[in-house]
């Protein structure tokens, strides 16, 4: 999935987990960073290429770096109820990946690695094609993007716009 579901999954989330006196910028900074995490290492295609994807999904898609990573954020969050909510947020992005359509091989990823090389794949919804740049910026792409805004980031936009809408106004949000 795009940084489009897994930052919707982030606002929900955040909305749902974080108090009131925590609906601030930087609780929902923590939990966008958290839930598009594992996904650092499409940076590495940026810098590097094509041989990026010998590692993709294979160290940042597993439950271990979920659990390790997530877990370095707790000192930014102030409540139990924010960390749980944070981790369901960040393991939600290996279940959001699990049933996306993979297009790089190998296809899926190591849920449980370094304990297991075994492969995990559910393949339902489509994927984003990004082997190459010209696919990065393709019509495909364009369509999966609109796809998951329409299914995933609008509805949750749409159910609290109101309570969106009142924390942007806020100045203690921007604090």
């Amino acid at each position: 999935m795009s940084p489009i579901v897994h930052s919707g999954i982030a606002l929900l989330g955040w909305q749902k987990s974080t108090g009131q006196e925590n609906k601030h910028v930087k609780t929902l900074l923590v939990f966008l960073l958290v839930s598009n995490l594992p996904d650092i290492d499409f940076l590495f295609f940026l810098v590097i290429g094509k041989k990026a994807f010998a590692i993709h999904q294979y160290y940042t898609h597993n439950v271990f770096f979920t659990a390790v990573f997530t877990l370095l954020f707790f000192p930014l969050l102030k409540q139990k109820r924010e960390r749980i909510g944070l981790y369901m947020v960040a393991f939600s992005h290996l279940l959001l990946d699990l049933i996306t359509m993979d297009g790089a091989t190998p296809f899926g990823f190591r849920l449980f690695y370094p304990l297991s090389e075994k492969l995990y794949y559910f393949g339902i919804f489509p994927n984003l094609h990004k082997k190459t740049m010209e696919e990065v910026f393709s019509f495909h792409n364009l369509w999966v993007l609109a796809f998951e805004t329409a299914v995933c980031l609008l509805p949750v936009l749409f159910y609290y716009r109101k309570e969106f809408g009142l924390y942007l106004k806020q100045k203690e949000f921007w604090r």
